[in-house]
C-alpha cells in the first residue's frame, strides 16, 4: 500500500527525471516533456529541484551534515543524487545531504510563494495550403512557416520545444544557453542555441538546412551529427542519410517562392508542390517516384511548374476533378 502524499510522489518523480536527464533517450525526453506539461505542480517541482541541484553552496553545506540526520528527514535517501556527491562525500554524508536537501525542498514546495514558475503552455502555429506566415515567439525567436505546416510550441523554464508535425519552417533562434531550442519530428530532434536553420518534413524523410551557426541532429539508431552553416542533412528511412553543401546567402528557398532542385527525387518535388496546390498531385506511375529532377521551379505557380516537369521528364500531367496524375508519356 502506498502511503506517500501526492506531493512526495511528485518530488520523487521529479528527482528521478533530474538524475537521468543527461542520459535520456529521445522517447524518454518526450515522456518527460509530457509529464511536465500535465500538471503545474510537476513543472514547479522539476524547476525547483533543478535549481537546487545547481546550487553549489547549498550542496556543500548539506554535505557537512551527519548521516544521523536521515532519521529526522521526511524523505528516505534515493539513488538519484548519488552521482552529484559520489566524488566528494562518503555514503553516510551522502545520505544525510540527500535527505536534508529533499526536506528543504519539500518545505519550499509546500509553502505558496508569490512568484511560482508558470506551467508550460502549448501554442499552435499553422498555415493552410498556399499560405506562408511568420511568428515571433515569447523569447523573440522567429518562426517562418511554409505552406501547409503545423508546429506545437511549448516553452518552459528549462527548455524550448517545437513539435513539427507536418510541413517546413525556418527558425531564427534567440540565444539562451539555459533553455535549449529543440525542433522535434517523429524521427529526429534538432537542437540549437542561437542560429538560423530550416527543418522540412517530406513524407517520412526529414531535411535540415543550416543558414547560420550549428545545430545537433539526433535520430534513433544513429550517432548525433553536427550540421553547420552551409550544410544540409537528409534523413530518409528508405534512402539512408545524405549530406551536402549550399550557399546560404544565395540559396533561393521557399520564402522567395522558389524550389531549388538538385537531383531531387520526383517524390520530394511533388510533396513540396502539394503545399501550394488545391488539386492534389499524385505520381501514378511508381517507376517515376525516384527519378531525379534538377532545376528551379515556382512554388506558387503549380500549373507552370507541372508543365516544366512534363517537358523535362517526358511525362503527362492528367487533370481530374480534384487531382493531377503524373504518368509516363506513351507514344
Amino acid at each position: 500500500m502506498n502511503n506517500k502524499a501526492p506531493r512526495d510522489e511528485i518530488l520523487e518523480t521529479a528527482a528521478d527525471w533530474c538524475d537521468r536527464l543527461e542520459v535520456l533517450t529521445l522517447a524518454e525526453r518526450r515522456e518527460l516533456n509530457a509529464w511536465i506539461a500535465a500538471n503545474p505542480e510537476h513543472a514547479r517541482a522539476y524547476d525547483r529541484l533543478r535549481r537546487t541541484m545547481l546550487d553549489v553552496a547549498l550542496l556543500e553545506a548539506a554535505a557537512d551534515l551527519p548521516a544521523e540526520e536521515v532519521r529526522k528527514a521526511k524523505f528516505q535517501p534515493g539513488k538519484w543524487f548519488a552521482r552529484g556527491f559520489a566524488l566528494k562525500a562518503s555514503w553516510g554524508v551522502l545520505v544525510g545531504a540527500v535527505a536534508a536537501i529533499c526536506a528543504a525542498l519539500y518545505i519550499q514546495f509546500s509553502v505558496p510563494v508569490a512568484q511560482t514558475p508558470a506551467a508550460p503552455t502549448e501554442q499552435i502555429l499553422a498555415t493552410a495550403t498556399g499560405q506562408r506566415s511568420s511568428t515571433t515567439l515569447a523569447d523573440q525567436s522567429v518562426v517562418y512557416l511554409n505552406a501547409d505546416t503545423r508546429i506545437a510550441v511549448t516553452y518552459s523554464n528549462h527548455a524550448r520545444l517545437l513539435n513539427l508535425s507536418r510541413g517546413e519552417a525556418i527558425f531564427q533562434v534567440t540565444k539562451d544557453k539555459t533553455r535549449p531550442f529543440r525542433v522535434m519530428t517523429d524521427s529526429a530532434t534538432v537542437t540549437a542555441v542561437g542560429t538560423r536553420f530550416g527543418v522540412d518534413r517530406v513524407g517520412d524523410a526529414v531535411e535540415v538546412r543550416v543558414y547560420e551557426g550549428t545545430v545537433k541532429v539526433e535520430s534513433k539508431g544513429k550517432d548525433p551529427r553536427a550540421v553547420t552553416r552551409g550544410q544540409w542533412l537528409l534523413l530518409d528511412p528508405k534512402r539512408g542519410v545524405s549530406i551536402g553543401t549550399f550557399a546560404p546567402e544565395a540559396y533561393p528557398n521557399w520564402r522567395d517562392g522558389w524550389l531549388e532542385a538538385d537531383r531531387m527525387p520526383l517524390a520530394y518535388v511533388i510533396a513540396r508542390l502539394n503545399r501550394y496546390s488545391d488539386d492534389k498531385i499524385e505520381i501514378a506511375d511508381h517507376s517515376l517516384v525516384n527519378v531525379e529532377l534538377s532545376g528551379r521551379f515556382r512554388l506558387d505557380n503549380t500549373d507552370g511548374t507541372l508543365q516544366q516537369i512534363s517537358a523535362l521528364l517526358d511525362v503527362d500531367a492528367v487533370k481530374l476533378d480534384h487531382a493531377v496524375l503524373l504518368r509516363r508519356r506513351h507514344e
